[in-house]
């Protein structure tokens, strides 16, 4: 053993025994007894809150009544000790029995999971481990220890040499008293439970229990109202039994008795082996062995002979038959299983034992012999099944208490088998474990261990409804409160009978004592007068409570609290329901503790001083700086109580969490942090501004241009591959954006692309500008004549040859028509001439044709006419004629040719025009081919130049160097354009997220997560960035209208000025929100975190946004307060593979709001809070990186994959490292003891700190379905083609896994001042990055099975009924209807979503079967 010795020792205490030994406790039930530990909202109460900072600040004994929660004490006391001990110390619990020091140890590692902590027993041979390697060997690397008194008094005297008599006194005096002075400080802290000592013993016993341990006793008298309120009391019943009846002996007991006295005791094995050894021949050992009869074969027979008694003397003879003849024919049939955990008896002693007892007169062993010999039964047994027969059997839960193992048994047996019995009780049996290595064989045990191991589960979770058990049973186990306690002896000792009265502790139950009826007088007198001094006492209890009452009543105060800028106003009276109401607009996701709890103190001397001031402890999610209020002193508990609240709700408003209205802050409101939150609800299209028409700026800038004499040029070529088509100028009088190449479908095969190229500044006179207009018009006549205005010049937009001093060249050349007929008689029109225009035929009306070639051959002209409706029934003769193709009609070459339009030509169909009907252009072709597709890049330009608007504007402050970015964000996808808004509004939320988080964090360090997720959700809400977008003009950007050109004309300066545009367009406010994302997005991509702050700032102004570096600073200068680092927490660090600058941090990241103890800033959620947006932002970030780009509808697809609380907490789960422990095999041979290495595995979600026992129930249960589901979740995420959408559904994560996780993330950006590449290691390595990067290679399927199933429904609607399986209510059936049809079926649901989601895949599978 460590010479350092523990750092604490806690112990259960005996009562009633000399105070100078320890003592057991009767219960050690963590929790009231009205509370299931189960419910999630179950919590300490303040009296354990109280009796814990008791012990942390000296040793104490707590003397509280049974079933009143000492365990949960302990469970605190020890995980405080932990954190703040030095990992050489131990912490070790002393049980008085091994039942109870197995219970206590399963509690303290299921509580403290991350800690290594082990049970010791007599089982384990202890009682060999007699050196200090041993012992270190044993304890190396285990912090807590299990264990009763016996145990750790050997591991002390096997370190130390000495020899103890009495355990618990020699741990004390030997061990503990013996150090030296200067040795002091090194001394453990005690911590002793035990009962309420409500009957007193002795007097001075407590006195001297104290010294012994070096302790005060303490109880909870503070709060006896509140403990009172969980304690009831049974009701004695005596049941009186008349005398046995010894006229039905026991054949087979007789028949044992005749055996034993005619024994030779020459013929035991064990003499006839000493006699035979020359050393031992004449020895005393055989002189004494023949005296005393003392051999293993005698006591063998003479134990079975005793118990046998005493089963006959209980239960009558028939029961005693069955008991003598089952344990012999145990051993004649040599099963062994009823003494797997003695050793086996030697040979030579089981055959003599088997030759004996073979004459022995055995009585039926069959169960149905019970039948016809229920008279042999005794009438204590009788009177027995009379009462149980008597209760309500539906609510029934009972214990019966017997005096031997022997007892129990053949009890048990009688009440499974009994005709009255069987059918109404559930039997099972508990006897203590407790043995030492060397401890032999016993023939007459009939208890086997293994069956009774699920017994207190069964009977916790009602499958079994009645115990048989020994005084085991009474010592502190962790049972179900039971309404029925029998007694079937009388108990032993006071301790005994306030032990088992408080196994009654449910409402209006029932204690039994089974007395006989020779019994004295006196002596039922006495357990009755004992029983009428218990009541009375808590009589006495509650005239207490009644007088403390009358005192309320008279200590009336006047108190009130106003705020002047409301008058709202709060008395003393009122303040606790203010506080309880605050408490509940808390965040709880279950298991937390959502109301405060109170402590009171009472004057130094309570008999002069009886002022009783209260301290008030909030929730941890509060701030510790508002977490704690005191109140001044009164006489009473209620005023102590409502002034501790009236201070803590005073201080809550000065710290920001209620209201000038004095009720809860709701969180940040835009423009006023003190606002009531607004109902967000919103319709969802809205009336807007119109959109800006860029070109009215471009006409407007005219008037200046003109008087400067100014404009800006760019040339703009269009290109058929690398081949050019045509190339002109544009002249505008603004500065030209930087436009990238435009893609232009000229047809079904054709894809142009027009450059324009950098703009330049000329000068020019209004000549040149009318020659420019005269360019323009014969340009757009070619094409659009029929929509232009005859003799108006004043276009928008000029268009200009790309030799700016050709024009009048190329007016003169290019402007008019020519006459078709005259061009061919003088040989000047053929394809070889570039300069040919467009045909147009006159007597179609002028529809313009592009000219194909020659035709005045009479017998090609039926080929040519095929299928040529236009020229049916024509009669050409020899005339001349043109075979031509159609020019498009078409003005919006922006967008692909529509599939209806597919399969015909739309510019290649021939036909063949008469040459005496048509004219033809001077303009050549190139040009009107040009002026076609100048709707779409004008188009293109405005939209480019309504961008730039917009970034000289509203977006000015943000410097935008790439304008395509912001184009793309204000293109909806409505409009249609090249580009639209829809991945950079994907990444756009997730940076305001980010920044909406962080900020909220930094700005508010004393906030609740409840006040962070509610002003957060405020401010990235499609309500709060509509109307931003609105307010700040955006609107009036927004393109949502798609480009046809059907309706397009050539834009004219004065008619645009003029021109009364509508004020006022519907859009979608989803719409507006995205558009503000999409430019955050956007300024993210420009220029980092210091654009998107820009970017925010314009949009949400009243958002005090600061740079991420302060922040960052902030929040990590705010965690720079002492705590003590856990040593545990070490494995953590090596675990997520970061090592914490900031120790606060990781303690707060795992600690759960439902922890109480010391050593705690607060619970996780502002960590999971900040966490949540750290790891989507780096999903989403890693996501839209990625190249090729995914597409938008995969990209959320992956967030909700991998940013799922499901696939987290599985990877929680899932993650581990080990640590290695040592046990111990000790030989049967030689006694030598082999150490062999055991690696326990540890987990991130074993270092979560909590204090529900709900908690513990709850992961127990997802393990379980974790272990079962495991491996194929395992392969799915490495090797599946889908999302295991169903498998997670089905593991029903409790949210705290996946919570830590996020909270840890959270901790690991506060203390690495930011960094995301820390952050994506920790998420490496747990698993979220290579399961990210296996979605976004795109071979997993991510569509939820529901998503993918409405999909295949089409129009069909998709209805899930579930319900319970009337086979097994435990689990679920789900039907999938797909319009009228059922289609799937699927039965085991654990749960709703999970039989939803299976039945899906079904259906998923039956509809593509069909298809």
């Amino acid at each position: 053993m460590r010479s350092e010795g523990p750092s604490l020792l806690a112990s259960e205490l005996r009562r009633e025994q000399s105070a100078s030994q320890p003592a057991q406790d009767g219960d050690q039930h963590a929790l009231p007894l009205t509370q299931d530990p189960a419910e999630p909202g179950y919590h300490p109460r303040a009296y354990q809150l109280e009796m814990l900072e008791e012990s942390l600040r000296r040793n104490i004994i707590v003397a509280m009544d049974t079933g009143s929660g000492k365990s949960l004490i302990a469970i605190l006391r020890i995980q405080a000790e932990i954190e703040r001990c030095p990992e050489h110390k131990l912490v070790w619990f002393l049980a008085p029995n091994v039942a109870l020091a197995s219970q206590q140890a399963k509690a303290i590692a299921d509580h403290i999971p991350s800690i290594q902590s082990r049970l010791l027993v007599g089982a384990d041979g202890v009682d060999r481990w007699t050196n200090q390697w041993t012992w270190d060997q044993v304890l190396n690397g285990v912090r807590i220890v299990t264990s009763t008194y016996q145990v750790l008094l050997d591991a002390l005297v096997h370190a130390h040499h000495c020899i103890a008599s009495h355990p618990a006194n020699r741990i004390m005096q030997d061990f503990y008293y013996s150090r030296d002075v200067a040795d002091q400080g090194q001394l453990p802290s005690i911590l002793g439970l035990t009962a309420s000592p409500i009957i007193k013993n002795k007097a001075g016993n407590l006195e001297i229990l104290e010294a012994n341990l070096n302790a005060i006793s303490r109880s909870p008298k503070l709060h006896r109202d509140e403990l009172l309120r969980y304690v009831f009391i049974p009701k004695l019943i005596p049941i009186v039994y008349p005398p046995f009846n010894e006229l039905t002996r026991s054949q087979a007991l007789d028949s044992l008795g005749r055996i034993r006295a005619s024994l030779n005791i020459e013929e035991d094995p064990w003499i006839v082996t000493l006699r035979s050894d020359e050393s031992t021949r004449e020895s005393a050992e055989l002189r004494k062995a023949i005296l005393d009869h003392k051999t293993s074969c005698q006591y063998q027979l003479k134990s079975l002979n005793r118990k046998g008694e005493i089963v006959y003397q209980e239960l009558g003879s028939f029961a005693a038959d069955w008991y003598i003849s089952t344990c012999v024919q145990r051993l004649q049939s040599n099963i062994p299983d009823y003494i797997t955990e003695f050793d086996s008896l030697p040979v030579k002693e089981n055959a003599y034992l088997r030759s004996q007892l073979s004459g022995i007169q055995l009585s039926p062993s069959s169960d149905s012999a019970l039948l016809l010999h229920e008279i042999y039964l005794s009438p204590k047994f009788h009177m027995l099944v009379d009462f149980l027969i008597g209760q309500e059997i539906a609510s029934f839960i009972g214990l019966i208490f017997v005096k031997t193992r022997a007892e129990v048994s053949v009890l048990a047996h009688l009440l499974s088998i009994y005709f009255r019995t069987r059918d109404a009780f559930t039997v099972s049996t508990f006897v203590g474990s407790s043995y030492a290595s060397s401890q032999r064989a016993d023939i007459s045990d009939l208890v086997d261990l293994k069956l009774q191991k699920d017994t207190l589960a069964d009977f916790r979770s009602g499958q079994k409804n009645l115990v048989v058990a020994t005084a085991a049973l009474e010592e502190g186990i962790d049972i179900s409160a039971c309404n029925v306690v029998v007694c079937f002896e009388k108990p032993p000792s006071l301790k005994s009978f306030i032990q088992r009265r408080g196994r009654a502790r449910k409402l209006e139950s029932k204690f039994v004592l089974m007395l006989s009826a020779n019994e004295d007088p006196k002596v039922i007198g006495t357990w009755q007068q004992l029983e009428k001094d218990m009541q009375q006492a808590y009589l006495d209890d509650m005239r207490l409570l009644r007088e403390i009452q009358a005192i309320e009543e008279m200590e009336e105060t006047d108190m009130e609290f106003t705020v002047e800028s409301t008058g709202a106003k709060m008395t003393l009276a009122d303040s606790i329901s203010h506080l309880n109401h605050f408490c509940a607009t808390l965040p709880n996701r279950g298991f937390a503790i959502s109301k405060p709890l109170f402590v009171f103190n009472h004057g130094a001397h309570e008999e002069v001083d009886r002022s009783i001031t209260a301290k008030v402890t909030l929730p941890i999610s509060v701030d510790l700086s508002m977490r704690e209020a005191s109140s001044a002193p009164y006489q009473t508990e209620k005023y102590a109580k409502r002034h501790a609240a009236f201070e803590a709700y005073i201080k809550l408003y000065h710290g920001g969490l209620i209201s000038d209205n004095l009720l809860p802050f709701q969180g940040y409101q835009e423009g006023d942090s003190n606002l009531e939150i607004i109902d967000e609800k919103v319709a969802s299209v809205i009336e807007v501004s119109e959109q800006i028409d860029p070109w009215y700026v471009v006409a407007a800038e005219w008037q200046k241009a003109k008087e400067n004499e100014t404009c800006f040029e760019a040339t703009i070529t269009i290109y058929d591959g690398d081949c050019v088509i045509a190339a002109m100028q544009i002249l505008l009088p603004c500065t030209i954006p930087s436009i990238p190449p435009v893609s232009l479908y000229w047809n079904e095969s054709s894809l142009f692309t027009a450059l324009i190229g950098t703009p330049r500044r000329i000068s020019y006179s209004s000549a040149d500008m009318h020659r420019a207009a005269q360019v323009t018009s014969t340009l757009f006549s070619s094409v659009f004549s029929k929509r232009m205005i005859e003799e108006k010049l004043d276009f928008v937009a000029l268009f200009v040859p790309p030799l700016f001093e050709e024009i009048q060249t190329w007016l003169d050349n290019h402007r008019g028509t020519n006459n078709v007929q005259m061009m061919m008689e003088n040989n000047l029109l053929s394809c070889a001439n570039p300069g040919v225009g467009l045909i147009h035929d006159l007597s179609k009306s002028g529809a313009a044709f592009i000219f194909n070639g020659i035709q005045d051959a009479l017998n090609d002209l039926p080929e040519l006419l095929s299928g040529d409706k236009s020229t049916e029934g024509e009669q050409f003769e020899s005339e001349l004629c043109l075979t031509v193709s159609k020019f498009p009609k078409r003005a919006d070459f922006l967008h692909e040719v529509q599939n209806q339009n597919r399969g015909q030509n739309i510019t290649r169909g021939t036909h063949v025009l008469r040459a005496q009907n048509c004219e033809i252009d001077r303009l050549p072709f190139k040009y009107s081919c040009f002026s076609a597709l100048v709707p779409s890049i004008l188009h293109h330009m405005g939209v480019h130049l309504l961008t730039r608007h917009l970034c000289d504007t509203l977006l000015s402050s943000v410097n935008f160097a790439d304008l395509s970015l912001v184009r793309t964000a204000i293109s909806s996808t409505a409009a249609r354009e090249s580009v639209n808004y829809q991945r950079q509004e994907f990444l756009g939320d997730s940076v305001l997220k980010f920044f909406a988080s962080l900020t909220l964090m930094s700005t508010h360090l004393q906030w609740h997560e409840g006040l962070l997720s509610q002003s957060k959700d405020h401010i990235v809400s499609n309500f709060s960035l509509q109307r931003a977008a609105v307010e700040q003009g955006l609107d009036r950007y927004i393109i949502t209208k798609s480009f046809t050109g059907k309706k397009w004309r050539p834009a004219y300066v004065s008619e645009v000025l003029g021109r009364k545009l509508p004020e006022n367009r519907m859009l979608p406010t989803k719409t507006l929100a995205d558009v503000v994302e999409a430019l955050i997005g956007g300024s993210m991509l420009d220029g980092g975190y210091e654009k998107a702050l820009s970017c925010l700032r314009i949009f949400l102004p009243n958002v005090p946004w600061s740079s991420v570096a302060q922040m960052q600073h902030v929040l990590n200068s705010s965690y720079r307060f002492s705590l003590s680092f856990p040593p545990h927490f070490s494995h953590l660090e090596t675990l997520i593979g970061y090592s914490f600058n900031l120790k606060a941090l990781p303690i707060e990241a795992l600690t759960h709001s439902s922890y109480l103890g010391p050593n705690t800033s607060s619970s996780y959620e502002r960590l999971e809070f900040l966490g949540d947006a750290v790891l989507d932002s780096i999903v989403v970030s890693t996501a839209y990186a990625h190249e090729p780009p995914i597409p938008t509808p995969i990209l959320h697809l992956i967030r909700t994959t991998v940013v799922n609380g499901h696939f987290l907490a599985f990877l929680c789960l899932l993650h581990s490292t080990s640590v290695t422990r040592i046990d111990m095999i000790t030989s049967n041979i030689d006694n030598s003891v082999t150490p062999i290495e055991i690696q326990k595995p540890l987990h991130i979600w074993m270092f979560m700190r909590y204090l529900s026992p709900a908690i513990r129930q709850a992961q127990k249960a997802c393990l379980a379905r974790f272990e079962s589901l495991r491996e194929r979740v395992v392969e799915c995420l490495a090797h599946g083609n889908s999302v295991p959408w169903a498998l997670l559904a089905r593991l029903d994560a409790p949210k705290f896994f996946s919570d830590i996780i996020e909270a840890l993330l959270g901790a690991i950006f506060v203390d690495s001042h930011g960094s995301m590449g820390a952050c994506e290691a920790f998420l490496e390595q747990l698993g979220v990055m290579g399961y990210l990067r296996r979605v976004m290679s795109g071979t997993v399927g991510l569509y939820h099975p529901k998503e993918e199933l409405g999909q295949l429904a089409g129009t069909e609607q998709v209805r899930y009924e579930s319900s319970t399986d009337e086979s097994d209510r435990a689990k679920l059936v789900c039907v999938v209807w797909v319009g009228e049809r059922e289609v799937a079926r699927v039965g085991d649901g654990s749960n709703r979503i999970e039989a939803e989601t299976r039945a899906a895949e079904e259906a998923i599978r039956v509809l593509k079967s069909e298809k």
